[in-house]
C-alpha cells in the first residue's frame, strides 16, 4: 500500500515566493536619522537589560556585547532609529534569537506571536483607523498616518456617542525567513485570510539575505497566541499543499491552456541577434538586439527562476502583447514559447522607463509635458480597457519612453482580461500604486488602473517618489487607513481635482480612462499660450538641478 502523500514542509512553502525588489528596504531618509550612533545604542540596551535583572548570566558572557554588536550590524540603519530602546531592549534579543533560528533551513520559516495589549473601540469598528480610541492613534503615529476626520469634519465626539464599545485585542507576529521578492505581499495576504487586520508592519533586510518583519495586528479573540501560530502555518501549508498533485495538475493545465491560447508566436531565431544587457528584474534578464533589420529589446527568463508562476506570467504576457495594437501600447514582434527558451521580442524604447527618468535622472517636467505624456498612457489604458484588459500594475517603471518622447504601457505579466471567470481579488501589484480595495482583497475591476494612474499623474506632476517617507508596505497600510499623498500648491488646480478624483476611496467615483482624456485635453488645450500654434510640439524638459 502506498503512502500517503505527504504535505510539503512550511519552510518549502515560502522559498518560492517572489515579488519586486525593495519591499523590506529602507525607505529614503535625512542623511541625519540614517546614522544613529551604534555604540550608544549597544550601550542603553544592554543598560537597560541589565536593570530588568532577567539577563545576568547573558551579561556576564565575554562574547555577549560582541555578538550582539554583529547582530545590530546585520540589520538596516533604520532598525536602530525605529528602535525605543528604553521599552524595547528585549525585543533585540527575542529579533536576535529569531534570527538565529531562521539560519536554520529545517526552521524555516520562523513565527511568533505576542499579546500586545487591549483597546476599547466603536462596536462598529470594521479595521479601519477612524474614530479608534487615543492608544490605537498612537500606534498609527509610528506609520506617520493620520487619523482621517469624522464625515462632519469633527474629530473630537466621544466614542461612545457614536455607537456601543467593545474591546479589541493587539498582537505582533513576527516572522523570518530567507528575503525574497514578493514575500511581504504573500504574507499580508496570509494574514487577511485568517482575518488579521494589519495596523501597523516594520519590515527589514539583513546584511546575509534575511528577512525581520514585525506586525502590528488585530482580529484575533484570545490572548494565547499557540493556536494563532498553528492557524498561520496550517493555513499557509493549506494554501501550498497538493493532496494527489492536484494543485500542480491544475497548474499545468493552466499552462497548456495559455499555451494553446497563445498559438504561434514562435520568432524566426535566425533572424534574432542578441546584444548587450540593459536591465535585469526578479525573474528575466533584458537585452538589446535586432530582429530583422529592426532594433529590439528580448526579455529573456532566467531559467533559474523559472517554475510555475513564472512560466504563467510570461505566457499571459505574450498572450496579452499579441492581441493588442496601439500606439501608446509596446510593440510585439513575436516570442519563443518552447520551454526552456522563454523569450518576448519587442520593439526598442531608447529612453529607458519614465520612473528612472523622472527619479534618477532628477528630471522636472513642464506642464504642456505632464499633459502630453499623461494623455498618451491615459489612451493606451483607455484602449486596453476598451478591449476588456487590467493592466493590473501600472506604474512609472512600466511605462516606457521611444523615440519623440512617446510614452508606452509595458509589462503585463500580470494583466487579466476581465472576462476571465471569478471576481478578482488578489493583491496584484506594486503597494506605492495599488489600490486600497486591492490591499484590502476586495474585489475589484479596471478602476483599479485608474487609482495606479492618479500615483503616476502625481508623479508627472512633482517630480518625487510616492511615500518616500515610508517602506512600501507602510505606505500600502496607509493608503487602506485613507492616507493619500500631499499635493503640492504649485500644481495646477484641474490637474489637483483629476489626481484626487482618480484617486477615490470609492471605485465607482474614479472617472473612466475616455473621460481622463477628455479632462486632460481640454486641460491642453487651455493652458496652451496664444502662440501655441507657433511653438515646437515638444515641451521643454529641465533638470532639476537647472532649477
Amino acid at each position: 500500500m502506498a503512502p500517503p502523500p505527504q504535505s510539503p514542509r512550511v519552510g518549502e512553502e515560502l522559498q518560492d515566493w517572489e515579488e519586486g525588489t525593495g519591499e523590506s528596504s529602507p525607505p529614503p531618509r535625512s542623511p541625519r536619522a540614517l546614522k544613529p550612533d551604534v555604540h550608544e545604542v549597544l550601550r542603553r540596551i544592554c543598560e537597560r537589560l541589565s536593570r530588568t535583572g532577567r539577563h545576568v548570566q547573558a551579561l556576564a558572557s565575554p562574547s555577549f556585547h560582541g555578538r550582539l554588536a554583529r547582530h545590530l550590524q546585520r540589520l538596516p540603519r533604520r532598525y536602530l532609529v525605529d528602535l525605543d530602546v528604553d521599552d524595547k531592549a528585549e525585543d533585540v534579543l527575542l529579533h536576535w534569537e529569531i534570527l538565529d533560528e531562521c539560519a536554520d533551513p529545517d526552521k524555516r520559516p520562523v513565527f511568533r506571536a505576542r499579546y500586545v495589549q487591549c483597546l476599547t473601540v466603536r462596536g462598529d469598528y470594521d479595521g479601519s483607523n477612524q474614530d479608534l480610541d487615543e492608544p490605537c492613534q498612537r500606534l498609527m503615529e509610528d506609520l506617520s498616518l493620520e487619523r482621517r476626520k469624522a464625515v462632519d469634519g469633527n474629530d473630537s465626539m466621544s466614542i461612545s456617542s457614536r455607537g456601543d464599545l467593545k474591546n479589541l485585542l493587539i498582537h505582533e507576529i513576527i516572522f523570518s525567513s530567507l528575503d525574497r521578492p514578493k514575500l511581504l505581499s504573500r504574507l499580508t495576504a496570509l494574514l487577511s485570510e485568517i482575518d488579521l487586520n494589519i495596523r501597523e508592519a516594520h519590515v527589514y533586510s539583513t546584511t546575509d539575505g534575511f528577512c525581520l518583519d514585525v506586525f502590528v495586528v488585530d482580529g484575533w479573540e484570545t490572548e494565547e497566541t499557540d493556536e494563532l501560530i498553528a492557524k498561520i502555518k496550517e493555513t499557509l501549508t493549506h494554501k501550498n499543499a497538493s493532496p494527489s498533485n492536484s494543485t500542480n495538475s491544475s497548474t499545468s493545465e493552466k499552462i497548456l491552456d495559455l499555451q494553446q491560447k497563445v498559438g504561434d508566436s514562435e520568432i524566426d531565431s535566425t533572424m534574432l541577434t542578441k546584444g548587450e544587457k540593459i536591465a535585469s528584474g526578479s525573474s528575466a534578464d533584458l537585452y538589446r538586439g535586432t530582429y530583422n533589420g529592426r532594433d529590439v529589446a528580448i526579455k529573456i527568463l532566467r531559467i533559474a527562476n523559472l517554475n510555475n508562476p513564472s512560466e504563467i506570467e510570461f505566457l499571459q504576457e505574450v498572450l496579452i502583447l499579441r492581441s493588442v495594437n496601439h500606439e501608446n501600447i509596446l510593440q510585439f514582434y513575436g516570442a519563443c514559447t518552447r520551454h526552456p527558451n522563454y523569450c518576448i521580442v519587442t520593439e526598442y524604447m531608447p529612453g529607458g522607463n519614465l520612473y528612472d527618468f523622472l527619479h534618477k535622472q532628477n528630471n522636472l517636467l513642464e506642464l504642456l509635458t505632464v499633459l502630453r505624456i499623461a494623455i498618451g498612457i491615459s489612451k493606451g489604458m483607455d484602449y486596453l480597457h476598451q478591449n476588456n484588459i487590467i493592466h493590473r500594475d501600472l506604474k512609472t517603471a512600466n511605462l516606457l519612453i521611444g523615440y519623440d518622447q512617446v510614452v508606452k504601457i509595458a509589462d503585463f505579466g500580470v494583466a487579466r482580461l476581465g472576462s476571465q471567470e471569478g471576481q478578482m481579488t488578489a493583491e496584484t501589484g506594486t503597494y506605492r500604486w495599488m489600490a486600497p480595495e486591492i490591499i484590502n482583497h476586495k474585489p475589484y475591476d479596471h478602476k483599479a488602473d485608474v487609482f495606479s494612474f492618479a500615483i503616476v499623474l502625481w508623479e508627472l506632476a512633482t517630480s518625487k517618489v510616492p511615500y518616500d517617507n515610508m517602506t512600501p508596505l507602510q505606505a500600502a497600510l496607509g493608503v487602506r487607513q485613507g492616507l493619500r499623498l500631499d499635493i503640492p500648491a504649485s500644481v495646477h488646480p484641474r490637474l489637483t481635482k483629476l489626481i484626487q478624483g482618480c484617486w477615490d476611496e470609492d471605485p465607482d467615483v474614479r472617472p473612466s480612462f475616455a473621460e481622463i482624456i477628455v479632462e486632460l485635453e481640454g486641460m491642453l488645450q487651455h493652458v496652451q499660450a496664444p502662440k501655441g500654434a507657433s511653438r515646437r510640439s515638444r515641451a521643454k524638459m529641465q533638470k532639476k538641478s537647472e532649477r
